[in-house]
């Protein structure tokens, strides 16, 4: 189960229970404060490295060689399944916002923030969707790649789109940044990765610096794209991108659990202190009515039509919808991004992490649905023949 409703939500409940207890107060009331302050900064600052090296992860998941086929499908339903999910989110959201502009942040106006609603309404969970597929044995299916591929791909998009928008809140230049950001990739991408390719085939076998190279390599490009203007957790996932894919064969599973079970709890559970879940307030319920829908049913339908229309049969493609809405903790992330860089306001950002929670609890279930009714129906057509 834990695969599948990941303990980062439990974390936050946690968080949130902290809070509603007045547990928070009390600390508060004797000179404790875990949001802010020394104390606040370093526990934060702990939970910011669990995220870091959970995104580099993510990064690091390259996709498994896809056939020229395979490309022509996965790069298609991904910008189909992002790109129509973030225009209806964004226009839905400008319009949500002009009646309602106690939603946005010190920092925003009411295009950034529609463009901001536009990108998390349209994220795709690639961490907590490689989970579902491993427990649910559709990792090896030709759905199971396909969907991870697509995942990786909007990873992409999502982190552009970060990039984007938090540069338009700065005071730099769009165009210098769009330009330092044209020159960070092509760095990465056509010099950093063929030095480490070479590298890593000189020094097979020597694990600890390749695990050295990997932590020098995420520290370096998320300064970088720090500098840039834009945000740090875009350079760790590059970072992860241009790594030698079995350069962290060893040591995958243990940094992953180093960061999971360590570190992470501090961030998601400082996270849910700073909800403000009022259930009793019938415009909670709307918000997170209007965002849960717009994103489960403006994604799922997209990279339905979408797969559809490139030859996967309905239940594949279903099954791929069900799959490419799942949210996840990087919708958590992204939330936080924005709350903090002061574009979205508490209100809508605790809808969004309800609909996180949400969209990720309906993920199994509803494709476990879908191929369990495929397995059914060519067994009953036996049994008819």
């Amino acid at each position: 189960m834990e695969k599948i409703f990941p303990l980062v939500f439990v974390q936050l409940v946690v968080g949130l229970l902290i809070k509603e207890s007045g547990a928070l107060a009390w600390l508060r009331a004797h000179d404790v404060d875990v949001l802010a302050g020394p104390l606040g900064f370093s526990l934060q600052g702990l939970g910011w490295i669990g995220v870091v090296i959970m995104i580099a992860l993510a990064g690091s998941e390259s996709m498994s060689n896809p056939t020229s086929r395979q490309t022509l499908r996965f790069l298609p339903i991904s910008v189909a399944g992002f790109f129509s999910t973030f225009v209806i989110g964004s226009f839905a959201g400008y319009l949500l916002v002009s009646n309602m502009p106690g939603l946005m942040g010190p920092q925003a106006t009411p295009v950034r923030w529609a463009l901001t609603l536009g990108v998390t309404l349209a994220v795709t969970a690639l961490p907590v969707l490689i989970s579902i597929l491993r427990e649910t044995r559709l990792a090896t299916t030709e759905v199971g790649k396909l969907a991870v591929n697509c995942a990786m791909l909007d990873d992409v998009w999502l982190w552009l789109g970060i990039a984007l928008i938090l540069s338009s809140n700065t005071h730099a230049m769009p165009g210098v940044m769009l330009g330092l950001l044209v020159v960070y990739g092509a760095t990465m991408f056509l010099v950093v990765k063929p030095v480490l390719k070479r590298w890593h085939a000189a020094a097979a076998g020597r694990a600890r610096n390749g695990v050295m190279v990997f932590a020098a390599l995420v520290c370096l490009s998320a300064m970088v794209t720090d500098l840039i203007g834009l945000h740090p957790l875009l350079g760790a996932f590059v970072a992860g991108v241009v790594l030698p894919k079995d350069m962290l064969q060893e040591w995958r599973e243990p940094l992953a659990t180093f960061s999971h079970t360590l570190l992470l709890p501090f961030y998601f559970v400082v996270t849910g202190m700073r909800l403000q879940l009022d259930f009793g307030d019938p415009s909670f319920w709307m918000l997170t009515a209007f965002v849960t829908t717009t994103a489960v049913v403006c994604k799922c339908a997209s990279v339905t039509l979408a797969g559809r229309a490139l030859g996967l049969p309905w239940r594949d493609a279903g099954t791929l919808g069900c799959l490419m809405q799942c949210k996840g903790l990087m919708e958590l992330i992204a939330i936080n991004i924005f709350l903090d860089a002061g574009i979205i306001g508490p209100q809508i950002y605790s809808a969004l992490a309800m609909m996180a929670l949400i969209s990720t609890l309906i993920t199994a279930p509803s494709m476990t649905l879908l191929t369990r009714r495929q397995r059914a129906q060519p067994a009953a057509a036996g049994v008819a023949g």
